[in-house]
């Protein structure tokens, strides 16, 4: 049963990321200037355009990788860096005055589900725990 816990643990905290960076990637390929949309809400928040690439590799890359259990550790690492990349950035929002106190809370949030995982990286059901076991026989 604990093995379950983690596979729906990891594929719900990947599913934020991976979701997520479809959905941006759907508008930036079926709305006119969908790109340069999405760097202009990056640049409302304080983020220099050049993020706009480095966000959605990282979204999709690291997103796909936690979901299939590949190299968890280091993955929950950088998407843990991440999200608390964001919640520092959605913080100084609002002190800036916008309404994005729980954006902060909720970044940091998973941040500490992300931190988590990578100090507990053996949630089974995963690429990792498969090629381990592959490594024993």
């Amino acid at each position: 049963m604990e093995k379950f816990m983690g596979l729906i643990a990891r594929i719900l905290l990947a599913l934020i990321f991976f979701v997520s960076v479809l959905l941006i990637l759907n508008n930036i390929s079926t709305t006119p200037d969908g790109y340069s949309m999405y760097q202009d809400m990056l640049g409302a928040r304080g983020l220099p355009g050049i993020f706009a690439p480095i966000s959605i590799l990282i979204q999709f890359i690291f997103g796909l990788s936690l979901i299939l259990g590949f190299k968890i550790k280091k993955t929950a690492y950088i998407l843990a860096g991440y999200t608390f990349i964001w919640a520092i950035t959605y913080f100084v929002n609002a002190l800036g005055g916008q309404p994005l106190l729980l954006n902060s809370l909720q970044y940091l949030a998973l941040t500490g589900g992300l931190l988590h995982l990578g100090s507990n990286p053996n949630t089974g059901f995963s690429l990792d725990s498969y090629f381990a076991g592959k490594k024993k026989k």
